[in-house]
């Protein structure tokens, strides 16, 4: 694994902290106080940040925003992705259609680190109904506070959409990310599963009402800091409730149409020219406040169903092709 750099860190954390904000002004105190550090160490990274144009700087006020050398960078990064230009209005659409939020994850390395899934796009239907939506503002109806550019590590259940249709040392090196007690009996468990996401060409994930209530504590207390601790602490519980959990009650194999589901994600993969998963689509049926609500079956499959005619379209524009199932 790569060593981390704690100054490239910080500057990076000074960017996201004005992108949160983009409507804002902040002063050097203000930055320095949201990170955690002292003035003397954010200065020269605000002054280094300003002289290339990444930070604007009010002569008057003397505070500080985005400036316009990340409108060249923001624009240069969607005009350089086509699998991710291609796949913006799909995602949009869809989020229109549902009511439901939608991203768009691609794969994304980093040195000396596993591979993980990267959100490209996020598409909010609320974004139609606020005043102004800011793109760097995390969406913060995800447990996760999705926003793009976040990294996912693909864990199992999580990238089982994205596995289904590999062979099987793609599918062992996935299941690696699990702890070795889990990792003994998944590769049996998780088959059906797998097998099931083939055939309906489209997967859906689960919840728990419990990991639920912890999760809205956990982005209730992430909210102060002076909390830190205890967020922490219900990181660690949340961690031991979801090995308690397991992964294949996360990934059902048949959905009734009748049946009642706590329905967190329903996903679909793009493939490109290769067969390979270009792209994965994700509806993410929470609300706000992290609800996870109860479905029927046949809402969710209309779901799937939706979502993997977006898919195989989209699959077919990027010159795609469906891979023949794995037996």
């Amino acid at each position: 694994m790569s060593r981390p750099s704690p100054q490239t860190e910080r500057l990076i954390d000074l960017v996201d902290l004005l992108a949160s904000a983009p409507t804002e002004e902040f002063t050097l105190a203000d930055i320095a106080r949201a990170a955690g550090l002292g003035k003397p160490t954010v200065h020269p990274m605000v002054v280094a940040l300003a002289r290339r144009g990444w930070l604007l700087r009010d002569p008057g006020t003397r505070t500080y925003r985005l400036g316009p050398a990340l409108v060249a960078a923001g624009r240069a990064a969607a005009e350089g992705n086509p699998v991710l230009t291609a796949a913006r209005p799909v995602v949009r659409d869809l989020a229109a259609a549902t009511g439901l939020v939608c991203v768009a994850l691609v794969a994304g390395g980093v040195p000396g680190e596993e591979d993980d899934l990267v959100v490209g796009e996020i598409a909010d239907p609320a974004d139609d109904r606020r005043p102004s939506a800011p793109t760097g503002q995390r969406w913060r109806g995800h447990p996760r506070g999705l926003r793009p550019g976040d990294r996912i590590p693909p864990r199992p259940p999580l990238g089982a959409v994205q596995v289904a249709w590999s062979d099987p040392e793609t599918i062992d090196r996935w299941l690696d990310r699990l702890d070795a007690e889990q990792r003994a009996d998944a590769a049996g468990e998780l088959a059906p599963a797998l097998a099931a996401i083939r055939e309906r060409g489209w997967a859906l994930e689960v919840g728990d009402q419990l990991r639920e209530r912890l999760g809205r504590l956990v982005a209730d207390f992430d909210a102060d800091q002076r909390n830190a601790e205890h967020a922490a602490a219900l990181r660690r519980v949340l961690t031991e409730i979801g090995r308690a959990f397991g992964v294949t009650e996360t990934l059902p194999t048949a959905i009734s149409p009748d049946g009642q589901y706590r329905a967190s994600v329903v996903n679909a993969p793009v493939f490109d020219a290769a067969g390979g998963v270009a792209v994965v689509l994700c509806l993410l049926c929470v609300r706000e406040g992290h609800r996870v609500p109860l479905r029927t079956g046949a809402e969710i499959v209309a779901l799937g169903t939706r979502l993997r005619a977006s898919a195989e379209s989209l699959t077919h524009g990027l010159g795609g092709r469906w891979p023949p199932p794995f037996a």
